[in-house]
């Protein structure tokens, strides 16, 4: 295996696609080493153990969602339609062009009942999902409406991803965000 300098930022962005795929369990470092061409050793230099390095993935992921998810949410600048149409392309972005679906509910699956290591992740990004949502929902629904419609939004949006990959179909996705935006626009 040909030995090849890689920066961590560069690393996780290998490995988030493979974990994306083969899941938690089924990525052993020798497996995520050989899918992204480098050496077991090179993870080791950046991370303890294969826990930090999955927890760095979700980080990642988390952040750049999230970084992403903001800039839309928080932008005062843009009316709610251009909102809307900007995190529906975030959305199609982040979990239909990658195989695999959501990396954090693909994890949240395999690894929660055995083993809640990264439970706080992964409740870190769903809460920050459903709040961002919430925020959308605010203009034509109370508060607490919102919060409800917000988590049944989130809820149908993930349940779309587990249908696209059961059915090879982007149809179950698409209808799930095509009711997200009906209910934030109130029609």
């Amino acid at each position: 295996m040909p030995s090849i300098k890689t920066s961590k930022e560069e690393l996780l962005q290998k490995v988030i696609p493979v974990l994306r795929v083969r899941g938690v369990h089924n990525s052993s470092l020798s497996a995520l080493a050989k899918a992204c061409n480098i050496q077991k050793s090179h993870f080791y230099y950046y991370f303890n153990n294969k826990e930090t390095l999955i927890k760095e993935v979700l980080d990642t992921v988390y952040s750049y969602f999230n970084y992403n998810f903001s800039r839309i949410i928080k932008n005062d600048e843009l009316s709610l339609d251009q909102k809307l149409l900007k995190l529906k392309q975030l959305l199609y972005k982040v979990f239909s062009i990658s195989d695999g679906g959501c990396i954090m509910a693909n994890t949240a699956l395999e690894t929660i009942h055995l083993d809640p290591i990264y439970k706080t992740e992964i409740r870190l990004f769903f809460q920050d999902f459903i709040s961002g949502i919430q925020v959308l929902l605010e203009h034509h629904h109370s508060s607490k409406d919102s919060l409800v419609l917000a988590e049944q939004i989130v809820q149908d949006i993930e349940g779309g991803i587990l249908l696209v990959q059961v059915y090879d179909d982007q149809k179950y996705l698409k209808n799930a965000i095509s009711r997200m935006e009906k209910l934030i626009l109130n029609k």
